[in-house]
């Protein structure tokens, strides 16, 4: 007698093939219900829990219910007062104030002064003017030439100061000491 020769993977993979045939059959009739059965309209687990909230919700009033009527823990709410009645002044309001001149500013605000020659004062627009005179709304009252301008704009008068006045050297208080020759006189005191 021949011997035939088996293939083991073969075999195996023929019983495989078998058994789970036989799982797939066991399962079909499983398959094919959950497949032609109609699904359900009201999902049975959301059911449950709104109806735990609608409980949450009822228990919730009766706790509360318990607490808002002690006076312990609220106070009691005022007694309602009578309103006495509004009377309404129905007299038309007079008409406000006309608004009178602009007050002038505390500071100048016109253009600004270049230098004064004489009587005559230049502005940094290139325009000049004398005393007395006006110029682009700008009117030159006094003039004290190089150091100080009096303008007047916008309805006011205006100091304005070109240069600060240092004291003059005959105006200085003479020295005493001879410094740092000490044997020299000074001419005012040798008179």
């Amino acid at each position: 007698m021949t011997r035939v020769p088996i293939n083991i993977p073969l075999v195996a993979s023929i019983i495989a093939i078998a058994f789970a045939s036989l799982v797939m059959a066991a399962q079909l009739a499983d398959l094919a219900g959950a497949v032609l059965t109609p699904r359900p309209r009201e999902d049975p687990i959301r059911a449950r829990i709104d109806n735990y909230l609608v409980e949450h919700a009822d228990g919730m009033k009766t706790y509360r219910g318990r607490f808002d009527g002690r006076s312990l823990f609220f106070k009691p709410k005022p007694p309602v007062l009578p309103r006495k009645p509004v009377i309404v002044d129905r007299t038309p309001a007079p008409p406000p104030p006309e608004p009178g001149p602009e007050p002038p500013r505390l500071t100048y605000a016109g253009p600004s002064v270049s230098f004064v020659v004489g009587d005559e004062v230049w502005f940094h627009n290139g325009l000049h003017a004398s005393v007395g005179g006006e110029v682009d709304g700008v009117t030159i009252i006094a003039s004290n030439p190089p150091w100080s301008v009096t303008l007047g704009y916008g309805g006011g008068e205006y100091p304005i100061e070109l240069f600060k006045k240092k004291k003059l050297f005959r105006d200085q208080p003479t020295k005493t000491s001879n410094g740092p020759f000490p044997g020299l006189k000074s001419a005012t005191e040798s008179q």
